[in-house]
């Protein structure tokens, strides 16, 4: 008798702490960055050390704790060197392009009617890129991270690119 309860509380105590840390995940903290010039919004955790933003106003960088670079978020017009107007279609054309030319390895990749998303593995990191189209600009977010820090970025990924707008 002494030993099922002894089980119980230890499953008890157990699923509780991995309850505990999901809702810690769940809740972390975010602060938002709104970029003014190109009119896109995002959520970052209070883990990240937002940096300067650009000299020009397209963007920041967010570094981790070692200050690294994690996430950079940029904007800019969807014209080409020559004034050429580039669709959507073409930037993810060019993206998936520029990646495999880098040896970089997609391993998902999706073109939506004002987004699209390319992630995969660079350089032994694990990369996230989402672009969006609005206002005759496309606004980048791209993720960085270490593979071995996957779980940590994996469970705040979600909210970031569900935030980027």
């Amino acid at each position: 008798m002494i030993t099922k309860i002894a089980a119980l509380l230890v499953f008890l105590t157990i699923g509780n702490f991995n309850l505990t840390s999901e809702k810690i995940s769940q809740n972390e903290d975010y602060d938002q960055y709104c970029n003014v010039r190109f009119d896109y919004c995002l959520d970052y955790p209070k883990f990240l050390n937002p940096q300067p933003e650009s000299a020009n106003g397209d963007g920041r960088i967010f570094n981790n704790e070692k200050g690294e670079e994690v996430l950079r978020v940029f904007g800019r017009f969807n014209l080409d060197s020559e004034g050429e107007t580039i669709t959507l279609e073409r930037q993810y054309k060019t993206d998936i392009k520029d990646n495999l030319k880098k040896k970089n390895n997609i391993t998902y990749k999706k073109l939506g009617e004002t987004f699209f998303v390319i992630s995969g593995f660079r350089n032994g990191k694990i990369f996230y890129q989402k672009t969006i189209f609005k206002n005759d600009a496309f606004s980048f977010a791209i993720l960085q991270y270490p593979t071995n820090d996957k779980e940590i970025y994996d469970k705040v990924s979600t909210e970031i690119f569900k935030s980027f707008k």
